[in-house]
């Protein structure tokens, strides 16, 4: 009876090490800088509140400044293996690609982008980008 208890334990035990491998890493307000390629200052920057579960990344984002030609409001989407980061920013027609990596701690992120389709964000444009933990 005593062994039975024992092995249950350990086998409840194992199930919440399982659960928590799943840590939800990149959950979080994160505060995003995009440089363009040929300058040394960002030209965009936005707040993206993000939530992780398993590999899926997803969010909303609040625009600012010039950022903000098509209205304050966008959606962030992607998935992370590991450390590495791939992302999607979109707003109404307009789309910017991330790809990157999160350091160990995940408190900062960085890589580059590249503006896909649209006119509201930088359309056809790329560089590098960053992102902080807020």
């Amino acid at each position: 009876m005593k062994i039975a208890r024992l092995v249950l334990l350990l086998a409840v035990g194992s199930l919440s090490a399982c659960s928590s491998s799943s840590n939800p890493a990149m959950s979080g307000t994160w505060l995003f800088a995009l440089t363009p390629v040929g300058t040394s200052s960002p030209v965009l920057e936005f707040t993206t509140n993000l939530t992780q579960i398993g590999s899926q990344i997803t969010g909303q984002t609040t625009l600012t400044g010039n950022a903000a030609n098509c209205g304050s409001a966008a959606s962030m989407s992607g998935t992370i293996m590991g450390n590495s980061l791939t992302l999607q920013l979109n707003q109404i027609d307009s789309m910017i690609n991330f790809a990157g990596t999160v350091n160990p701690e995940f408190t900062a992120a960085s890589g580059t982008y590249t503006g896909a389709a649209g006119s509201c964000l930088l359309d056809s444009g790329f560089g590098s980008w960053s992102a902080v933990l807020q």
